[in-house]
């Protein structure tokens, strides 16, 4: 869902890491538009009490205007964010 305002965002993410034991996301290329970053980004993470990790590899499409993030919005294909900010590989 959307979330509006930095505590909002902050408290979203602290929901999202506190149902993980562990959250690595690392992100493996970026391809720059005028004012979008897309990020292609390998998620390992194991759920709290899970005794297995799992990887997934995602897009995520960054706007940023004067140095200030404006959103951010997560695709399960990575190709998609390139789609959605009309960028290619």
């Amino acid at each position: 869902g959307t979330r509006r305002g930095r505590e909002a965002v902050t408290a979203f993410l602290a929901d999202q890491i506190g149902a993980f034991d562990t959250l690595i996301l690392e992100p493996e290329e970026f391809f720059d538009g005028e004012d979008q970053i897309v990020a292609f980004v390998s998620v390992r993470s194991r759920p709290r009490g899970g005794g297995v990790d799992l990887v997934v590899r995602n897009g995520h499409l960054w706007t940023i205007h004067d140095g200030v993030v404006l959103s951010m919005t997560s695709f399960p294909k990575p190709k998609s964010a390139l789609e959605a900010a009309g960028l290619r590989e």
